[in-house]
């Protein structure tokens, strides 16, 4: 779904989006900015659970060889 809005946003800001994502189309580089900022965001957060808790490792190489046997099948 695509939602039609109204923001403020410098023209500086714009144009180096545009240079970085390869586009001379506003909203994609805006929305390939919020998608990488947001993806950012969650590994940061995701970075601060480090020792926090636990998981099987074992577990966890079992289930990505089961995975991996599954789309090779």
């Amino acid at each position: 779904m695509q939602l039609r809005t109204t923001i403020n946003v410098s023209e500086e800001l714009i144009k180096e989006a545009e240079a970085l994502y390869g586009t001379s189309n506003r909203s994609k580089a805006i929305e390939s900015a919020l998608i990488d900022a947001i993806r950012y965001k969650k590994l940061q957060a995701f970075k601060q659970l480090k020792g926090k808790i636990s998981f099987d490792e074992e577990f966890l190489k079992n289930v990505r060889s089961l995975e991996l046997y599954e789309t090779e099948n």
